[in-house]
Formats: structure tokens, sequence, C-alpha cells
């Protein structure tokens, strides 16, 4: 009856992660994970349409890509639980998040790339160019449209 989202939901509650499986109007079938007696307003909103799964949290929308396996798709929840816990003030939330920032990657930071100036010689061929065209323009209004013609002699 729930489909893929009743999987998601019973994966949820077998990692302890406190979750619902609900109906919402205009939205169908939804997982609400991270409401608890502690954390009353933590809570992360999963729904699937357009064959896409779609997380709401904190009044942000993020949407999983289209290939993304059930694995993906409950680690990215619990992250968002975890955000949301560590939103309201949960100092073991906190270090959890710290703990995953400290796991990435620092950025890569680029450096600055010289502006890219163009051969001389092309640079003054294009210029000369640009100098000795002859040729005119012009628009006629009429009721059926505008008419633009233009004629150029290089």
């Amino acid at each position: 009856m729930t489909g893929p989202l009743g999987q998601i939901h019973r994966r949820l509650r077998a990692d302890n992660v406190p979750s619902t499986l609900e109906y919402r109007p205009g939205l169908g079938t939804v997982v609400l994970a991270g409401v608890d007696p502690a954390h009353p307003r933590g809570a992360v909103l999963l729904h699937e349409a357009g064959g896409r799964y779609w997380i709401q949290q904190g009044g942000r929308t993020f949407r999983l890509p289209p290939d993304a396996d059930d694995d993906v798709v409950l680690n990215s929840v619990k992250l968002r639980v975890v955000h949301a816990w560590a939103q309201q003030g949960d100092p073991d939330a906190s270090a959890v998040l710290a703990k995953v920032h400290a796991m990435m990657p620092p950025e890569q930071t680029l450096r600055p790339r010289p502006p890219a100036f163009p051969d001389p010689f092309t640079l003054a061929f294009q210029m000369f160019e640009a100098a000795f065209q002859i040729g005119w323009s012009m628009t006629v209004p009429s009721p059926w449209g505008t008419y633009h013609a233009s004629f150029v002699i290089r």
C-alpha cells in the first residue's frame, strides 16, 4: 500500500529514528521523521512526487537525485533530522554534525587565473576589419510587424 516510503519508514524505525507514516493532503503518503518528546519541532518530511524523493525541513525543500537508492534516502533523512535537532540546541546533534563536517575534504581553492589576452596580431586585424566596414540598416514599422533589413560590405 505505501510502497517504497513504507520500506524507508521501517528502516528508519529499525535505526532508532523516530518516524511516522501518515497522509498529508496534497502530498499523499509521507514519512515524518525526527519528532519525539525531546524534539517536538524537529520534523523532517519525506515524500515522493514525480518519481523523485523530496525532503522538507525547516521551511526548505531538498530534491534528491532521481537515481537515489534507499541507502542514500535514509542517510539524507537521518542527516536532516540531526541538523534539525542541532538547530534546536541539542549538544549531541551538534557534536555529530561537527564530526561529519570534519570528515569532509576541504574545498579546493582555485588559483586566480591571469586574464586571457588575445593574440596581438588577431586583435589588430579585428580592429582594422571593424573600422572599415561599410553598410546600411533600415527598420520599417508596419501593421504586420517591424521589418528590419541591413547590408554590410567588408
